[in-house]
Formats: C-alpha cells, sequence, structure tokens
C-alpha cells in the first residue's frame, strides 16, 4: 500500500509539477511574443523613419541638382548670346565691307563707260 501511496504522490507530483512548468511557460511565451511585437513595431517605426530621412535627403539631392542646371543653363544662355552678338557684329562688318566693294565697283563702272564713251568718240573720229 505504502508503494502504491508513492506511487499516487509520484503521479499526482508528476501532473502537478507538468501542469505548473507549463502554466509558467505559457506566461513566459507570452511575454516572448510581446517582446517580439513590440521589436517588431520598433523596426517598423525605424525602417519609417530611415525611409523619410533618406526622402529627405534625396529631394535636397534633387535641389542642389536643379540649382546647379539652372547656373548652368543661364551661363551656356549667356555664352550663346555674346557668340550671337559676336557673329552679328561680324555678319554687320561684312555687310559694310560688301556695300563699300559695291560702291567702288560702282564708281568703277562709272569710270569704264566714260572712258568707253571716250574711246567709242576717238574711234568714230578716226574713222570719218
Amino acid at each position: 500500500m505504502n508503494d502504491l501511496l508513492v506511487a499516487f504522490i509520484g503521479i499526482v507530483s508528476t501532473g502537478a509539477t507538468s501542469y505548473l512548468t507549463f502554466l509558467f511557460a505559457r506566461s513566459k511565451y507570452k511575454q516572448e511574443v510581446e517582446k517580439i511585437k513590440v521589436e517588431v513595431l520598433q523596426a517598423r517605426e525605424s525602417a519609417d523613419t530611415i525611409a523619410i530621412d533618406n526622402d529627405i535627403k534625396l529631394s535636397g539631392h534633387y535641389k542642389e541638382i536643379l540649382d546647379d542646371l539652372k547656373n548652368r543653363y543661364e551661363d551656356r544662355y549667356k555664352e550663346f548670346e555674346a557668340m550671337m552678338n559676336r557673329k552679328f557684329s561680324l555678319l554687320e562688318e561684312e555687310i559694310k565691307l560688301k556695300d563699300r566693294k559695291i560702291k567702288l565697283q560702282q564708281v568703277e563702272i562709272i569710270e569704264l563707260k566714260r572712258e568707253n564713251r571716250t574711246l567709242k568718240a576717238h574711234a568714230k573720229a578716226n574713222i570719218t
């Protein structure tokens, strides 16, 4: 009977120990799950914060690029305008030179016509 009592107490104590272990382990696992949930939420918030910071940095970088593009465009426009002004001046000078050349050729034509008339008059005088 003693053996039976010891066996019964052993079975009851094993069952009680198993039940208590189950209860403590369950609360421990619940705490670990809650801890993991909190860590996941913190990781998400951290990722969102990092993404926002990266977007801010990227927008700053794009702003610098656009500002630089504006400056380069203004420089190129000024260079183009200066080049066009120089070309315009050169073309005006070329037109003036052509006008002078035309006037000189007109004077030469008048002189040649006068000389031609004179030669024709001398030729008629010599023939008659």
